[in-house]
Order: C-alpha cells, then structure tokens, then sequence
C-alpha cells in the first residue's frame, strides 16, 4: 500500500499526460519536400519541423507517411495531430494553422518540350486559361481542387508520375512551385523532355495546421516566432537548397 502514492503521482504528472508525441501525417511521396525512405520520414519539412519542434520547442514528434488524401483524412478524424499544407478552406473546418508560414513560392507552368500550343500556355495570365488544357497532378492536391474543380485533370499517385506523364505526353501541364521539378531534375532526368516555364499563375503560403480538438493547439505561438526567426536567418531557404541546387532556370 505504500507504493499507492508513488503511483498516483505519475499517473497525475504533467509530463506523462505531454510524452504523447505530436503526431503528423504526410505525404509518403512528395520529394523533396517529404518522403518515406526505410520507414523514415525525410525531406526539406521533416528538416525544418526538426529544428523547430525537436530542437527549439522541445517537443516530441512522430511523423507518419501515407497517400496524400488519406493523410489529411486522418487528420480530420483526429487519428494524426497535424500537416503541414496549404490552409484551403475544406481544411479550415477542422484545423488551425499556424500564422507564420512555413515555405512560400510560386505556382509555375511546366509543358512538354516543342508542345504545339506553346505560346497559348506561354500566354496564360490566370489559373482559369488553363481551363483550356489537360492538366496531371498527384491525388489530394488542394490548390488544384479549389482553384479548378470543373478542370480536366488527369490524377497520379506520386508526384513523379506527373512528372513521367508530361514528359511522355500524356498530358499538357502541370502548374506546382519550382523546388518539387529542381529536386527531380538534378540528375537531367526530364530537363530534355519537360520546360519549365516562367508563367506564375498564383503564389501559395504553406502552414503548419493542427487539428482543433489536438491539445498541441496552444503551440501555435511559439511556433509561428520560431518559424520567423529561421526565415530571417536564412535558414529555411539553405535547407531548401540542400535538396534542389543547382536549380532549372526558368524559361
């Protein structure tokens, strides 16, 4: 009976109602941003959570990868705390993100090499001209869905399947941001069969957003300071050109 005490006070401790780790869902396949390699997450946003959650806000994580819809699934159920993605209204019902974002670009046009509708794509001046053309995109993506829902879109598994689908001609475009094609074209993979344009036709803001029922709500604060301050260091930007330089110049 002595030992009732001792026992009721670690099942009372704080500190063992906080070991449960921050859980977050990704997309298994979205290099270099994120992608599972041996059972581990890596990738440019596992880098930067890192130095952010781990390093500076002492917080345990776990990071899980899945298919893209079914990650943010199991962020609307509850199963996982958290993603980091673009906040679209859809992912507002039931999430709140972070203030600051994590990672800004812009959104890019990339055609097949000579396509015979070249200088129409080169004149697109808004997300609705591509409304006019065939576009291939991986499942889940958000900006697409909300930006073009009545669009013809041919759908993926994996981001590189649409890289594979462009340059085989399966497709007309894909519009994303530039680290994703840099990544993948280090190795002049597609250099030779895909252009990447210099048509933007939207600039996205990526934030951390956490389930509003997840008790890891109130670390929001602290999060969106830290998240600046790597942004004025330059920090952020050095660990994306980690994974992509030298970069496709745009044409």
């Amino acid at each position: 009976m002595k030992f009732l005490p001792l026992v009721f006070f670690v099942l009372s401790c704080p500190f063992v109602a906080a070991a449960t780790p921050l859980k977050l869902a990704f997309p298994e396949s979205y290099a270099p941003m994120v992608w599972t390699e041996d059972g581990q997450m890596k990738g440019v946003v596992i880098d930067v959570l890192n130095t952010v959650l781990r390093n500076k806000l002492n917080i345990e994580t776990q990071y899980d990868g899945y298919p893209w819809s079914r990650a943010q699934v199991n962020v609307k159920k509850g199963i996982a705390d958290a993603f980091v993605t673009i906040p679209i209204p859809e992912r507002l019902k039931y999430t709140t993100c972070s203030k600051e974002p994590v990672f800004s670009g812009d959104i890019v046009i990339y055609t097949y090499v000579d396509h015979p509708q070249r200088d129409q794509i080169l004149a697109i001046k808004s997300a609705q001209d591509l409304m006019k053309f065939v576009l291939v995109d991986y499942r889940g993506n958000g900006w697409l869905k909300s930006k073009l829902p009545d669009a013809k879109i041919v759908w993926t598994d994996t981001l590189e399947q649409t890289y594979k689908l462009l340059a085989n001609k399966r497709a007309d475009i894909i519009v994303r941001d530039t680290v994703n094609f840099d990544y993948f074209a280090r190795d002049h993979k597609y250099t030779n069969r895909i252009e990447k344009t210099s048509v933007v036709v939207d600039t996205i803001n990526i934030h951390l957003c956490i389930n509003k029922k997840s008790k890891y709500t109130d670390i929001l604060p602290d999060f969106d300071n830290a998240i600046k301050d790597l942004h004025n260091q330059g920090t952020i930007n050095a660990i994306i050109d980690s994974y992509t330089k030298p970069s496709v110049p745009l044409n």
